[in-house]
């Protein structure tokens, strides 16, 4: 079906076809009125046309179609840790910052039906995407990424409370929030549980993925070489997230076992509710416009032929 991005901008638009009827425009040869039937029609209808197909232009038509399946069945918002800690190595050839990205890439991949928001955070949460059914977008984003050490921290509360706003006003009978993180909190003004009582209050569930374990581990520096860094993981705050949100919490010490936990969500949010099927619009704003020239065009060709002419008797006084 055929539906408006901006529906409004098309209301803008009655004063202007409005004024194109009443104002006619002196069609044909300036020295007399237009005295055929096509001259009459055109000096009234080209102009309200042309009026007509821009401003339907400006309220964005679109053709929208439903994309395959009849989803989403859920809406998740990722929230994923991007603190310096992450570029631990658990494994000497991978740290938990790739791990994180290939097995989020493969997470995606496995539900082709639902929506995905991304929520960067260290210091700051960053919304990188809205909720989308565009995976290939989401999977660039994901292989581009990459962690800004000088915004360093660890915000964990603060980036629910934002997943837990992506996703309040999704219409999806599901919706959840999946958390990766290695640390603990140490900025924010919002605890983990205070966004956990939102995301309650909201109907939202909370997947934790905690990543390692705590004591010394391996992490790359700048110019080559390994270096030791005490990190520490609260698990004891994720499992309560988890559970006042009605989700799971799940320990990952290594890149295997973030790919199995990943895999546990994955059967958790096996819902087979029906759903309304989402679409996606293909603009058609380029054939209004299209319209829009070929009506122009005959009144710039006639235009042109006026230019430097007498202004006749019968218009009457400027």
């Amino acid at each position: 079906m055929i539906a408006l991005r901006h529906p409004l901008l098309f209301l803008v638009a009655a004063p202007v076809l409005l004024w194109a009827w009443r104002v006619v425009y002196r069609w044909g040869i300036p020295s007399s009125r237009p005295s055929s039937r096509m001259g009459r029609l055109s000096s009234h209808w080209l102009p309200v046309f042309l009026a007509l197909a821009l401003g339907l232009a400006a309220a964005g038509p679109e053709w929208r179609r439903p994309l395959r399946g009849t989803a989403p069945v859920v809406d998740f918002a990722v929230v994923l840790d991007g603190s310096s800690s992450m570029k631990i190595l658990d494994r000497p050839d991978e740290d938990r910052w790739h791990a994180a990205r290939r097995t989020l890439a493969q997470f995606i991949l496995r539900r082709p039906d639902d929506r995905f928001a991304l929520i960067l955070f260290s210091a700051h949460p960053v919304t990188l995407s809205p909720l989308t059914a565009d995976h290939l977008r989401l999977l660039r984003m994901l292989a581009r990424l990459d962690i800004d050490s000088r915004d360093d921290g660890t915000a964990i509360g603060s980036a629910l409370m934002t997943a837990v706003r992506r996703l309040e006003d999704s219409p999806a009978r599901s919706r959840v929030i999946l958390l990766i993180t290695d640390g603990v909190q140490n900025r924010g003004r919002v605890t983990a549980l205070e966004a956990a009582e939102e995301a309650r209050r909201q109907g939202i569930r909370v997947h934790c993925v905690g990543i390692g374990t705590n004591g010394e581990s391996l992490v790359p520096v700048e110019g080559g070489g390994l270096t030791r860094l005490h990190v520490e993981v609260d698990h004891t705050t994720l499992k309560e997230v988890a559970r006042l949100t009605g989700g799971e919490a799940f320990s990952a010490e290594d890149p295997g076992g973030l790919s199995r936990s990943l895999a546990a969500v994955d059967q958790l949010e096996k819902t087979l509710l029906p759903v309304d099927p989402p679409t996606e619009g293909q603009p058609l704003a380029q054939w209004s416009l299209l319209a829009a020239l070929l009506f122009a065009l005959p009144l710039a060709v006639d235009l042109a032929f006026k230019r430097g002419q007498v202004r006749p008797a019968w218009l009457g006084q400027p």
